[in-house]
């Protein structure tokens, strides 16, 4: 018998279990945090490595090849020759323009009889000073920042003026206006010193960055609408220029990245200390069509200091002291204290902009409720192991400026390595850093880092010139290899992580509606007047606010207003991003809508027969082989092999229900021009 007395053990109870394993799964959460909540790689300062030496020395023409080489040599892999100039042409022309090129500059390169090198040289050379690529070039840097023609959510506002950014951007790649340059002006351009009105007015506009997010409009002065404005000028610039997902500790330190609480509120307080300008009033005052805009501009001209608003209080006409004689009051707004300005002066050059605002530190908000204030935190007291610290702030001043000084540093790890990063994943398909936007614990380690600190060292003493660091990679042996497929190659890297082909690539949506209306002798190459947005007269997401130009009008598709939630049906079909969320690379679907849309979409169709018309009353082609052999030119870059004319010819004679005559011709024709038009060729590169 025992000595102890018998007792009778029972099971846990069903909820002692549920709140024990929910414990459990906190404490391993906890733990796993703590454990890879250290410094990343891309904290570490940017170094210079030493060019690699490599076994087979003839074929470089870059240091960039040699760092590819090397890692190809010690994998017994044979990178692939160049491609064909038909190939390579095509394939630079779009990269640097969007556009395909033209029959004549195919004959031109083709019968160009310098060597490769030397020819291939003039291309590029040609397609950077082309206003073209700005064009291409300013929308990748759109989507790296969420630009978008309205606000988006219950209340979709336009951005009246958000064109003044877009272009900004085009001209600043155009101009190859330095990186670091172009970087402070986004962030405090407002701030910086300028030679003349005009360079005043450009850098104020490009602080349009600042304005773009996906917010509420709502009608109060409220914390939580301010600090959702400012945890989206906090998230666009943190991961835009420095790749880091800072926002993620508004509410709690960061649970992988070394970056605090405080370190958010920080950088916080230099947004709650800027006034923005977006260009349009609050919900419930200002303005009949509920932003600036021209007839707005109109009414209040003749009445500069406005009319007092229905709750009594008294309106103040502000003045910009760097605006022009023509001063035209405009927007209202709300103050901190709650008290309403009145109206506020609005300038062309501002709108959308920011401004030095009422000066305050910002309090850290305890797990991010916008009430729950804690301890105050100094602006710019930013303390990421790794990263330089902030320069110091005036007691007057935002710290807008420190911070646009911190980023655009040569000492911060971030910023030329994110830049070059964006750089290459733009020409090859994919970055060196795959997660694109985002540098931290969570992204993905650099598959070169080496050849990555090369290129952003190379960035930065080449005085962070853009144009020249895609001209060296253009030049380069790596850019110019064929995408061909190798059997031994495959067998040791068949998802090509080492660069020993050219990856082929879908085009965006705007390369190939550019595409279609550039072959169909439709695209007007200059910029439609500036405001193209009007108010449609629907209520909610759907009310207010509808673009002027859509997607049948002849201008470049990145002149086309970007309304949140009301993207264009061939944007969606083919994956351009949500305007309300930072994508520095975009999604590549292949699904059916999109051989649909280029088979009974009315612009494919159209694009065809205007291809078709000019084939059939050009008097230089003599005989459907020649016209065939123009088809092939205009639309897939390069010419028909002849079994690909004899299939041509055979489609089009087949058509027996078109009858005779010249209508019958422009129809078999338009047929057969649009099944080039519909082929995966015309929609890749390779």
């Amino acid at each position: 018998m025992s000595m102890f007395p018998q007792t009778e053990v029972r099971a846990p109870s069903a909820s002692f279990r549920l709140r024990l394993s929910i414990a459990l799964a906190w404490l391993m959460v906890a733990v796993t945090c703590h454990a890879v909540q250290r410094q990343p790689w891309s904290f570490e300062p940017v170094a210079k490595p030493a060019i690699p030496k490599v076994l087979n020395v003839r074929w470089p023409a870059d240091d960039v090849d040699r760092f590819i080489l090397v890692r190809l040599e010690d994998k017994k892999l044979a990178p692939n020759a160049d491609a064909n100039r038909y190939t390579l042409l095509r394939r630079a022309t779009f990269d640097l323009t969007g556009l395909p090129p033209s029959p004549a500059d195919l004959v031109s390169f083709i019968n160009d009889s310098d060597p490769l090198d030397r020819a291939f040289a003039k291309v590029v050379d040609r397609l950077l000073e082309s206003p073209r690529f700005g064009e291409r070039w300013g929308r990748h840097w759109l989507d790296a920042v969420r630009y978008a023609d309205s606000v988006g959510q219950t209340w979709n506002a336009p951005f009246v003026y958000a064109w003044r950014y877009r272009d900004w951007v085009i001209d600043a790649f155009n101009a190859d206006k330095p990186y670091d340059r172009f970087v402070r002006e986004q962030i405090a351009g407002d701030l910086l010193p300028a030679k003349d009105a005009d360079e005043r007015r450009d850098n104020l506009v490009a602080t349009g960055m600042l304005t773009l997010g996906s917010v509420k409009l709502i009608l109060p002065y409220s914390d939580e609408a301010l600090l959702d404005r400012v945890d989206d000028q906090i998230d666009v610039t943190t991961r835009a220029f420095l790749g880091l997902t800072v926002s993620c500790a508004r509410c709690h330190d960061h649970k992988y990245d070394p970056v605090q609480q405080k370190d958010y509120y920080a950088l916080a307080g230099i947004f709650w200390s800027t006034e923005t300008w977006p260009g349009q009033r609050n919900r419930g005052g200002g303005g009949p069509k509920g932003y600036v805009d021209q007839e707005m501009t109109l009414t209040l001209a003749a009445n500069p200091a406005g009319s007092a608003p229905k709750n009594g209080t008294r309106p103040v006409a502000a003045r910009s002291a760097s605006a022009p004689s023509m001063m035209v009051p405009a927007m209202s707004s709300y103050t901190k204290d709650g008290q309403w300005t009145g109206i506020h002066a609005f300038d062309p050059e501002r709108a959308n902009g920011v401004s030095e605002g009422t000066v305050e530190n910002c309090a850290i908000r305890i797990d991010g409720e916008p009430y729950a204030r804690g301890a105050v935190v100094a602006r710019g007291a930013i303390g990421i192991p790794g990263l330089p610290k902030l320069p110091s702030i005036p007691a007057n001043a935002s710290g807008r400026a420190q911070l646009a000084g911190w980023i655009a540093s040569r000492e911060n790890p971030l910023t030329a390595r994110v830049m070059v990063n964006r750089i290459w994943q733009h020409l090859f398909g994919r970055g060196i850093v795959t997660t694109v936007d985002d540098f931290g614990s969570t992204g993905e380690p650099p598959s070169y880092p080496e050849l990555l600190d090369h290129l952003a060292t190379r960035f930065m003493e080449e005085g962070w010139s853009v144009k020249k660091l895609i001209r060296a990679l253009m030049l380069s042996r790596v850019y110019r290899m064929n995408s061909d497929t190798n059997p031994n190659n495959n067998l040791i890297d068949e998802a090509n992580t080492k660069l020993w082909r050219m990856e082929p690539r879908r085009l965006e949506v705007e390369a190939i509606r550019d595409s279609l209306l550039f072959v169909g002798g439709m695209l007007r190459l200059e910029r439609p007047p500036g405001i193209q947005l009007a108010g449609n007269g629907g209520k909610g997401r759907y009310g207010r606010t509808r673009s002027l130009l859509d997607i049948n009008s002849p201008y470049r598709t990145v002149y086309l207003p970007i309304l949140r939630d009301l993207l264009p049906e061939m944007h969606e079909i083919f994956d351009f991003p949500n305007p309300s969320q930072i994508k520095g690379q975009r999604e590549v679907t292949t699904v059916a809508p999109q051989s649909l849309f280029l088979l009974n979409n009315d612009l494919p169709i159209r694009a065809a027969g205007q291809v078709a018309a000019r084939l059939l009353r050009s008097s230089s082609l003599s005989n459907d082989a020649q016209r065939i052999q123009s088809a092939w030119l205009m639309t897939l870059g390069r010419p028909p092999s002849a079994t690909e004319i004899r299939a041509a010819i055979e489609f089009m004679n087949g058509l027996e229900s078109a009858g005779t005559g010249a209508d019958a011709a422009q129809y078999r024709w338009t047929a057969m021009v649009q099944s080039l038009l519909a082929a995966t060729e015309f929609r890749y590169v390779r």
